[in-house]
């Protein structure tokens, strides 16, 4: 995977998220969602929860080749819902720092984990299609950094990220305690995923003067292999978008 063996999208290779590595115990079957209550005792909707775990792939690129590389990207994307994708991932680019594309895949639980990886084995025309892919993307990328991180709703403070939703975000790594607030999700090295959701790119790049370090990303629908509450939360900006 680490030398484009294989695409960033399959979990084939990757490692599963191993809670016994992080100081804190959480369960990773969850429900995703969050049934709230009234004072009058009246049921609330349920509200979307962040998935308990995110893989997440950082992806630079050569500077000069962002045409070549977007090329070969949108054409996965439009292989991966004729091919049958099996499992939705959101791509997002770097507005500030170095250019780079995240790769964010979310997962339930390991089971959920397995059960993908099993899928990508078993499609092997899309294998294959993401095979060629890689290999072509080669030259116009370097090294890709991946991770696989696990929520910290202990951590976690202010308006939630979820996955897919939203079209800004402002990303701060750290090995310290996050102090700032945000959607947080720690990897077995330690290391601290800090995610808050902006509205508009004026709104981002004001929090991420506020948080230092901070990079600020941008979603690519074209990208992107959405999953269906992604594209009802804004179907505007993913159908006006799409390849």
């Amino acid at each position: 995977m680490a030398k484009h063996c294989a695409d960033i999208r399959s979990t084939r290779r990757l490692p599963e998220a191993d809670a016994t590595k992080i100081d804190y115990c959480c369960d990773a079957n969850l429900d995703r969602t969050s049934i709230g209550t009234r004072n009058d005792g009246m049921v609330m909707e349920s509200v979307p929860m962040p998935s308990p775990i995110l893989l997440i792939a950082r992806e630079p690129l050569v500077a000069g080749r962002e045409n070549a590389y977007r090329k070969i990207e949108e054409e996965t994307a439009r292989l991966s819902a004729r091919l049958g994708c099996p499992h939705p991932y959101l791509a997002m680019e770097s507005l500030t720092g170095p250019k780079e594309i995240w790769w964010f895949n979310g997962f339930d639980s390991p089971e959920d984990q397995r059960q993908v990886a099993e899928a990508y084995e078993k499609n092997a025309p899309f294998s294959a299609a993401l095979k060629k892919n890689s290999d072509r993307k080669a030259p116009v990328t370097g090294k890709v950094i991946e991770v696989v991180a696990q929520y910290r709703p202990d951590l976690t403070s202010g308006v939630p990220w979820i996955l897919g939703h939203g079209r800004f975000l402002v990303i701060a790594v750290t090995k310290d305690r996050p102090s700032s607030a945000g959607t947080v999700f720690q990897a077995a090295d330690r290391t601290f995923f800090v995610f808050s959701p902006a509205r508009t790119r004026k709104q981002a790049d004001r929090l991420a003067a506020s948080i230092p370090g901070s990079t600020v990303v941008v979603v690519r629908p074209s990208f992107s292999f959405p999953a269906k509450d992604w594209v009802a939360a804004d179907p505007r900006f993913w159908r006006a978008n799409a390849r």
